[in-house]
């Protein structure tokens, strides 16, 4: 039961990342960062449900921390870019 618990909820958390990558691509990045909260969470739910001493499912976990690590700086970087004010052209 608990495998096919953790089966279920790595399949989500990879579609919630999934999802997220696309707001982050239509520049969608507040948005993205309440959806990295519920990604986050899930993944720490995922960790809680992980069989010790099991490699598969800690390879899971490992690469799902590593994609919620870059969306996140993918995310700040957006952030980031839009606060910057437009550069005005000098009047001739």
């Amino acid at each position: 039961m608990a495998s096919n618990q953790f089966a279920d909820i790595s399949k989500d958390l990879f579609n919630q990342i999934k999802f997220i990558e696309s707001r982050v691509k239509d520049d969608s990045f507040k948005d993205a960062v309440k959806l990295l909260a519920t990604a986050e969470k899930t993944c720490e739910h995922l960790e809680s449900l992980m069989t010790p001493d099991n490699q598969l499912q800690t390879h899971i976990i490992s690469n799902r921390r590593l994609e919620i690590g870059w969306l996140h700086d993918n995310i700040q970087q957006g952030l980031q870019k839009k606060k910057k004010p437009a550069k005005k052209r000098a009047s001739k």
